[in-house]
């Protein structure tokens, strides 16, 4: 599964002014909500809440995924926000900028689930990468920078 399949530019905004880790899930919850891929806003809230408590999502280099796998997720599908940057949470210590919301049907099986979320991952580890999505000015720009980083750094295709 491609995450450029599981993102759309009305799942993205750039200009938020998120405070708090709760803000943040609620919000980029909604946005799934509104596109159709989850059914039950304050069920999938819960479930990502339930997986946060576990361990933090805040994965360094400014950067938050919060996720889950839940019976409320009718099809995959990532929320993308960019704020100022906020601590994340008490535990890890960590301020964040940007916020990748995933969220995957139960039904799917738990490798697949995991290779969504590496990928995700994969491209973020990249600076470069990282540094295009904090600069970019527009969504459209955003999204664009997404496509080329699953090209080029999930998939291994050469630039050239």
């Amino acid at each position: 599964m491609k995450i450029t399949e599981l993102i759309n530019k009305d799942m993205i905004k750039i200009d938020c002014e998120f405070k708090s880790r709760d803000e943040v899930i609620g919000t980029l919850s909604t946005w799934l909500k509104n596109e159709g891929i989850i059914e039950s806003l304050d069920g999938f809230i819960e479930a990502v809440k339930a997986r946060e408590s576990q361990t933090t999502t805040a994965v360094g280099f400014g950067i938050a995924i919060p996720h889950a796998r839940s019976k409320y997720v009718l099809k995959p599908g990532i929320a993308v926000g960019r704020s100022k940057e906020f601590l994340w949470d008490a535990e890890s210590k960590q301020c964040v900028s940007l916020f990748f919301l995933l969220a995957v049907p139960e039904h799917i099986e738990y490798p697949e689930y995991m290779k969504i979320l590496a990928s995700v991952s994969r491209m973020l580890v990249h600076q470069r990468f990282r540094n295009d999505l904090l600069n970019a000015r527009s969504r459209d720009e955003f999204i664009e920078k997404i496509y080329e980083g699953e090209r080029y750094l999930v998939n291994g295709i050469n630039q050239d």
